[in-house]
Parts: structure tokens; C-alpha cells; sequence
């Protein structure tokens, strides 16, 4: 009898390539469970709830939202025990914290906008990549201004857009405030700073500091659903809001300080160029600016959040992230010394200069 040969296995596929491979379903599971509203039906209910409980909520297939259920419990997002013969759901306090409309923390805004904008601009990244252009005209057959127009037409629609933007910000924001020693400036007008969650988490730690968020009308007309308790920000006082826009310098509240948040990656270059150009004119001699925006490695290789990012704007804005060495050329160009690049959080860094 011959020798038997050894089977040769195929080499398995690593957990962290199927990780990348499916990552796209673990998201649409999340976004789906926001918008069928389940982690606001669990809440609202006194005690766990069955899947036919939900399904009757719902007026959906229970096969259907037992699967999905399952799913978000694998995801941590739900919580599964068994009483009796029935099996009863609730929500995790991740969930709870982030996922409900009444919690002080919910992410819902920013979630609609990732399902309803970002996922179908990320699905015409091919298209994207080939042109080297934003992708409006191919998903909706409309410019980004006419989208906008239509999708943030009401003072609901534009509530969400800046609930999202809200909730995108918050923590880094306050982690930036915490990183930079700004006590020499007195004054500071956050530019574009929509609801002033910024101008906030600034005022916490430089509470002599006088703060202007300059944004367009519907940004300020809005403002005042996300202004903190007394007892949250004691000097929130001291933040004001002015109607302004960085396009046009005549409009700027004067400053010692500008900053500019998650404003220049939305941008291309010669709008870019603008903007600095008007906040230099506008800035005292020896007056500051703020950069807030996540700081790619030198080489590009990372982090991989802020390399996302940069293929979102080149998708969605016609932007994109820049290094620390780009931001320096970039800035000495228009005149600012001194720049200091400061690594804060995955999701905001902080870059500050002056001018003589």
C-alpha cells in the first residue's frame, strides 16, 4: 500500500480581512435598526420586549426582525434573556446612551446623515476615484446646492443636519479645548461653527474668553436647541452668535482668535485660499488661528479614520485631509508663522498659528 500524501488546506481567510470585507453590512444593520426606530420602541417600553412585541410595532415580518434583532444583540446594541419560554429584548447602554432620540448623547442625526448621504456617496467611490470628482450629479442628478436645498428645506430637515454635526464634534471638541493653551486671547470667533459646540467646550477652559460663532442664518436661527445648561457650561454666557460668512470678510466679527472647524477639508484649493485670505486681512497683528481637522501621517499611511474622511470629501465636497507639513506650507503661504500642529483625537487635531 503507497504512503498516503498529506492534504493540503487552503490558506483560511484572517478574521481581519473578512472584517474589511464585510464591514459595509455591520453598518446598513445599524443604520436600518435607527431608522425602523427599534432602540426608541425598547426604550419607550416599560420592560424587555419579545420580537413579536417589536414586530407588532413595527407592522413588520417577525422573521425578518428576530433576525435583525439577533444580529444587533451579536453587536452589543442589544441585550437578549429568556423568561419563561419567550425570548425579550433591550437595549445595551451603549444603545441606550447613543441610540435613543430622548438621550442627551444620541448620535441618531449624525446616523441618518451617514445612511442617507455618506453610504450612497461612498457607493460611487469607483466613479470617484476615475474622475477625480464629487459624485452629486451621479447620484442625484442635481448639484450639491440644489441636494442641500431639497434635503434641508425645513426647519426639521435642518435641525437633523445639525444634530449631526453636533454629535460629530462634541467629544473632540472638548478634547481640543482641553489640549490648547489659548489664555492669551481674550476674544475668539469660531467661523462656521454652526451651533457653537466648539465655542462651548472652549469657554469651559478659558472662561475669560469672549466667543462669536459666525455662521449662515440657519445655522444661528437653530443654535439655541443645543445651548448646554448653566450647570453643564457655567460660562456659556459668554458665547454669542453672529450671522457672517467666511467668504466674505466684511461680514466677520472682529477677533483675536478665528478658528476654522472641519471647515477647510470641505473645500477645494482656491476656495481655500479664500478663506485664509479673509481671515489674515481680518486678524490683528499677533492675533491667531485655530485649524481644527484630523492631521494625516506624513507618509499617508494613517489613521485610517482621517484617510476615510479624505475619500468622503473627495466624493461628497471636492476637499480633502492634509499632513501637518501641508498645512504648514499651506499656512505660511498665506502669511501665518508659527504653526504648531498638535495630534488631539481620532477624529479632530488641532493646528495654531498667528500672525505678526
Amino acid at each position: 500500500m503507497g504512503e498516503r500524501k498529506t492534504t493540503q488546506f487552503p490558506s483560511p481567510m484572517p478574521e481581519k480581512f473578512i472584517k474589511l470585507l464585510e464591514g459595509f453590512r455591520v453598518s446598513k444593520v445599524l443604520f436600518a435598526a435607527c431608522e425602523l426606530s427599534i432602540f426608541d420602541k425598547l426604550r419607550s417600553a416599560s420592560v424587555p420586549q419579545s420580537a413579536s412585541e417589536i414586530t407588532q410595532t413595527l407592522s413588520s415580518n417577525l422573521d425578518a426582525t428576530t433576525r435583525l434583532m439577533d444580529t444587533l444583540v451579536a453587536m452589543e446594541l442589544l441585550e437578549k434573556s429568556k423568561q419563561g419560554d419567550r425570548w425579550l429584548y433591550n437595549n445595551s447602554e451603549m444603545a441606550t446612551k447613543f441610540l435613543t432620540t430622548e438621550s442627551p448623547d444620541s448620535a441618531l442625526g449624525l446616523i441618518n446623515l451617514e445612511n442617507n448621504i455618506s453610504y450612497h456617496f461612498y457607493g460611487n467611490l469607483e466613479s470617484a476615484v476615475k474622475e477625480g470628482e464629487t459624485q452629486w450629479e451621479r447620484i442625484y442628478g442635481k448639484s450639491s446646492e440644489e441636494v442641500f436645498k431639497e434635503h434641508y428645506s425645513t426647519e426639521d430637515d435642518t435641525l437633523r443636519f445639525m444634530s449631526a454635526m453636533h454629535c460629530n464634534s462634541l467629544y473632540g471638541s472638548y478634547a481640543v479645548a482641553k489640549a490648547m493653551d489659548l489664555s492669551e486671547y481674550s476674544s475668539c470667533c469660531d467661523l462656521g461653527g454652526a451651533v457653537g459646540t466648539l465655542a462651548y467646550a472652549l469657554c469651559q477652559f478659558n472662561p475669560k474668553m469672549k466667543i462669536t460663532v459666525c455662521d449662515l442664518e440657519p445655522a444661528v436661527s437653530l443654535a439655541h436647541h443645543f445651548r448646554p445648561s448653566v450647570e453643564a457650561c457655567p460660562n456659556q454666557a459668554n458665547v454669542s452668535f453672529a450671522v457672517g460668512d467666511f467668504f466674505k470678510p466684511e461680514t466677520l466679527p472682529k477677533a483675536e482668535l478665528y478658528v476654522l472647524s472641519h471647515v477647510l477639508h470641505d473645500w477645494s484649493e482656491d476656495k481655500v485660499d479664500l478663506i485664509l485670505s479673509n481671515v489674515y486681512k481680518c486678524l490683528p497683528s499677533g492675533g491667531g488661528l485655530l485649524i481644527c481637522e484630523q492631521i494625516l501621517n506624513e507618509d499617508k499611511s494613517g489613521p485610517l479614520p482621517a484617510l476615510l474622511n479624505c475619500l468622503l470629501m473627495l466624493v461628497e465636497t471636492g476637499g480633502k485631509e492634509r499632513s501637518a507639513s501641508e498645512y504648514k506650507l499651506l499656512l505660511e503661504k498665506h502669511g501665518f508663522v508659527d504653526v504648531q500642529a498638535k495630534k488631539v483625537y481620532f477624529s479632530k487635531d488641532a493646528i495654531l498659528c498667528k500672525k505678526l
